[in-house]
């Protein structure tokens, strides 16, 4: 027997299953976030290091503006943005901008001269093909769509805003290769994918333009907020390993942990891959769950690297997130193309610069092991070091250690300043970067996958980063509500529940 029992059982703690739990248990749903007790940051000494850092997409009117809007967390997430004068930079060979409000086309006009009104023109017409999917991302459609009618006008919308991007991004590409190289590595930093479609390259673009908003806290402070909107409204968050779950009459009834602990679940929200489901369902997982997992692949792996260093090794200037092209005509993975993080300066004068890179994923190879992939992870730091000095000339000079999440191999610590005791729940995982192994429509090459909501269990929703890759956090913000849309309709909530007055109602 359960020893307790749920509306809402949430499989993940990632950021599109907190926003899909915050929002269920907002409406009424007793709601378990079952998560993986993965953190946000790890210690070494005593330096608190990132995981991953996190950019929060500035423009209203966005599936972040909307998420935000309908958990009544904008003033709460305010706080935790850094505003900074300058917002970024792109270091590029024989490029360097500064990013930010009302400065692209003075900074063009510097790098460039007579060719900066070409660059900026091409520029601005990526702001008015960013629009194209406001209509996919911010309506009430689940995106993808769910049901004949629903995908069929999700469809209709896609095939016109990929047609209407493509074409516009053509005309933008024209005459400058140099542009649509750079454009695209700023693409695919944004949104941590290596190949976003034409729209979502221009969403990219548009946000870049004024400038992405770095996290005090990187994804430590994101997760605490939605934890924090979660608990307020009667949800729960605990760790466990899910060993099974218990199927019934074609529903989920039970979920077992590794622990052994039984819990009842109404509905289940899952931001696992399909094949991981599967194995959990074992002999009852329906033909569903194994055709998506055929349909998706493994293309890269996020990759991080902490470097801890004295102040005095920043160039001067420098802002707080740096794109470094280090080869436009290649692809944006690898030391191609990666970005900086700098965090804030500590009471002793030290700051954490986090590397953020696509570790790239040979389809054939897959899926690697541990052990395969840890010396994957040393070579390419090998390689990513010769680019980081090209940026920072001076850091090896200045530097505290060195340290990736992801690498079984204790920090870099320059010879005479200690040593650091690393957590025994390192390394950690990757993420996986996805995409569809065919994409078969409009709406595929948009978001990058071929994945649906739907599985074949009447009360099992799939949601998370693998549902649309190509769109970034965007893109999982906008998988959390979708999949919260489902969830409330198949346990009978009213279909405006997400309306502004029934937020209001539920604060």
């Amino acid at each position: 027997m359960p020893s307790n029992s749920y509306d809402l059982v949430v499989l993940g703690d990632d950021l599109a299953a907190l926003v899909c739990a915050t929002s269920c248990a907002r409406r009424g749903m007793r709601t378990l976030v079952l998560g993986d007790d993965r953190p946000a940051r790890y210690t070494l000494g005593p330096h608190r290091l990132p995981i991953e850092p996190v950019m929060w997409p500035s423009q209203p009117g966005t599936a972040a503006d909307r998420v935000l809007k309908e958990l009544h967390a904008e003033l709460a997430l305010r706080r935790k943005l850094r505003e900074p004068k300058l917002a970024a930079q792109i270091v590029a060979p024989d490029l360097r901008l500064d990013l930010g409000a009302d400065r692209l086309g003075g900074e063009l006009e510097r790098e460039l001269g007579a060719d900066a009104p070409a660059w900026l023109s091409r520029w601005e017409k990526t702001t008015e093909l960013a629009r194209l999917l406001d209509p996919l991302l911010t309506s009430e459609h689940a995106f993808p769509g769910v049901g004949f009618f629903e995908r069929r006008e999700v469809g209709r919308l896609g095939e016109r805003a990929l047609a209407d991007a493509t074409a516009g991004w053509s005309d933008a590409e024209a005459g400058a290769p140099p542009a649509s190289q750079v454009w695209r590595h700023l693409a695919a930093i944004a949104l941590r994918h290596p190949s976003p479609s034409a729209p979502a390259m221009a969403r990219a673009l548009d946000a870049w333009r004024s400038g992405p908003f770095p996290l005090r806290g990187d994804g430590d402070g994101l997760r605490e907020l939605l934890v924090e909107k979660l608990t307020t409204a009667g949800g729960e968050v605990r760790a466990g390993r899910v060993s099974e779950l218990g199927v019934s009459w074609g529903k989920i009834a039970s979920i077992t942990l590794a622990s052994g602990d039984d819990i009842g679940a109404g509905q289940v929200v899952a931001s696992r891959p399909p094949a991981e489901l599967a194995t959990l369902l074992g002999k009852k997982a329906p033909k569903r769950l194994s055709e998506l997992a055929q349909a998706m692949q493994v293309i890269a792996y996020r990759y991080a690297l902490n470097i801890v260093l004295d102040e005095a090794g920043l160039p001067e200037h420098m802002a707080p997130i740096v794109c470094v092209l280090g080869a436009p005509d290649k692809d944006p993975v690898g030391d191609a193309a990666f970005s900086i993080h700098l965090g804030e300066s500590d009471d002793t004068g030290r700051v954490i610069a986090t590397v953020s890179a696509l570790l790239p994923a040979d389809p054939t190879e897959l899926p690697l092991d541990a052990d395969k992939l840890a010396p994957k992870c040393i070579a390419y730091r090998q390689s990513l070091w010769k680019r980081i000095g090209d940026v920072m000339p001076f850091f090896e000079r200045h530097l505290v250690l060195a340290h990736s999440p992801f690498e079984p191999t204790p920090p870099q610590v320059p010879g005479g300043r200690g040593s650091y005791d690393v957590p025994k729940h390192l390394p950690l995982a990757m993420t996986p970067v996805w995409a569809a192994r065919a994409p078969e429509n409009a709406v595929d090459r948009i978001t990058g996958s071929a994945l649906t909501y739907t599985t074949g269990i009447k009360n099992l929703t799939l949601t998370g980063e693998q549902v649309l890759p190509a769109l970034g956090l965007e893109g999982a913000l906008a998988a959390g509500w979708s999949a919260a849309k489902l969830a409330c309709a198949i346990g009978g909530k009213k279909k405006d529940y997400l309306r502004d007055e029934v937020v209001g109602a539920a604060s």
